[in-house]
């Protein structure tokens, strides 16, 4: 009751005053108060949204250099895989030559010893057949007592050449 008595007793002029005021004050608020704080949000929210969009923005970007970068790991460790291989190609085919030069270096060594193996058994064979006649002629000499011609000892020497090659 005390509610209808405090509405009845406001008279239409102070009820037209404070409803006046009251819009005044919100007229007031809204350009003093409410726009500067709608601004200032407004610039947050745009701030944010613009904040959200360069995050996106980077993390497309870090996605974009980390696949770039495992690109060029791949590419980097094929490189590296195809200069081992190459390396080990060239070090197979020098050692090959190198082989090869040895093997045809033995080979010529080997060759060149036989020779003169050959060449040291035909003199020694010739030296040995050369010591044997002097010998003998010299026995034959002493057994006979007497000087052979030139002929004779070499008749003698081939005979005895012979004879010792049949054996």
């Amino acid at each position: 009751m005390l509610g209808t008595t405090t509405l009845a007793a406001l008279p239409l002029g102070n009820m037209l005053f404070i409803i006046i005021a009251f819009l005044l004050l919100m007229l007031i608020l809204k350009k003093v108060a409410y726009g500067p704080l709608t601004k200032v949000l407004d610039e947050r929210a745009d701030k944010i949204s613009s904040d959200i969009d360069g995050a996106e923005a980077a993390r497309q970007e870090a996605e974009e250099l980390a696949s770039q970068r495992q690109a060029e790991l791949a590419e980097t460790r094929q490189n590296a895989t195809k200069v081992v291989s190459d390396a080990k190609a060239s070090a197979q085919k020098q050692s090959d030559l190198i082989v090869a030069a040895a093997n045809d270096r033995a080979a010529s060594v080997s060759q060149q010893a036989q020779t003169d193996a050959q060449k040291l058994k035909e003199d020694a064979i010739s030296g040995a057949k050369n010591d044997v006649a002097a010998l003998s002629v010299a026995i034959a000499s002493k057994l006979m007592q007497k000087e052979l011609s030139l002929n004779d000892q070499q008749a003698l020497i081939d005979a005895y050449i012979s004879d010792l090659e049949t054996k």
